[in-house]
């Protein structure tokens, strides 16, 4: 990854210390989003909302979003920096990038699936697994809200507030604001890292931190190597549409997942974490050939009289 030509703005452009920026950024979000966002939909909602506030419920949460995530995003950059919009990658992506994209993070979330099924069959303590067991449902029954569709005009709201919505507003966030200011000061594959897990913490949900984490690494690489806010948003928005596209069409969370409630063979298991693997592998393999070949030219086309 040391081979990739970056244009990330000087660290002397910057109104304040990018690191702490980044982090401060953070708290803010957080505090606005997961606080104010989310006390006025407790008080909304209550707890859970009602069958019938779906629709309000699913509009307040897609507004939230835009008003709590993405506007301060977009304040807090053109506060720190003029070139904000470099800052954020705000460009257009080689259609070959967002392809690559789409096939690996649906790649990934399967082998994501697989990992998610063998961690549900690890014991607990009895106890522990009933506290676990009422939070886990606490936190899918909000879900499964969110994402029932039983039209197919339904089903696009749905994506909406589940697939497009994020896509743009958090990808801003993470890739854009805190990765864009991480990586001025730290290496590559350290800001790349550091942003994956924040984001994976980032939605407070225990169960799937570690696939959480994992995505955000491969979207922070993705805008690494590709330079372009646009290819993690089309793969944030892919991995977050095929989960809801599964759950509409058979009803369940996930592809791998059998709908008979009967254990996986361990076959079946090998074979597909394979296969995914080996999807997953080419996609990050043509990926980086074919930035190789565009900074070649690239080079090429300045070198020539």
């Amino acid at each position: 990854m040391q081979d990739i030509q970056t244009e990330q703005p000087s660290e002397r452009r910057t109104k304040f210390k990018p690191v702490a920026f980044a982090l401060v950024s953070l708290l803010i979000i957080f505090f606005l989003y997961q606080v104010v966002a989310g006390g006025i939909t407790v008080f909304l909602f209550g707890a859970a909302p009602a069958s019938s506030q779906t629709a309000i419920f699913r509009l307040t949460m897609m507004i939230a979003e835009f008003l709590f995530i993405l506007l301060p995003t977009l304040l807090l950059a053109r506060i720190q920096i003029k070139e904000w919009k470099q800052l954020l990658r705000i460009r257009k992506a080689d259609l070959f990038y967002i392809l690559l994209a789409i096939i690996g993070v649906v790649s990934l979330q399967q082998l994501l699936e697989i990992y998610l099924y063998i961690q549900g069959l690890i014991p607990l303590p009895p106890q522990i697994k009933q506290i676990v067991d009422q939070f886990q449902q606490a936190i899918e029954q909000t879900y499964k809200i969110l994402i029932t569709a039983r039209s197919p005009l339904e089903f696009l709201i749905v994506v909406m507030v589940v697939a497009v919505t994020p896509a743009i507003c958090e990808e801003t966030l993470f890739r854009g604001l805190v990765q864009g200011n991480f990586e001025m000061k730290m290496s590559r594959r350290g800001a790349i890292i550091l942003t994956g897990i924040i984001f994976g913490l980032y939605h407070l949900d225990p169960f799937t931190l570690v696939p959480l984490c994992v995505l955000g690494i491969y979207l922070s690489y993705l805008v690494s190597v590709t330079e372009s806010i646009l290819v993690p948003a089309a793969a944030h928005f892919m991995n977050n549409f095929v989960s809801a596209l599964v759950f509409y069409s058979f009803g369940k969370d996930s592809l791998i997942a059998p709908s008979d409630n009967s254990k996986l063979g361990l076959g079946y298991i090998i074979v597909w974490s394979i296969v995914f693997a080996l999807i997953f592998s080419a996609t990050m393999k043509f990926t980086i050939k074919n930035r190789q070949r565009l900074s070649s030219e690239s080079k090429q086309e300045v070198s020539e009289p």
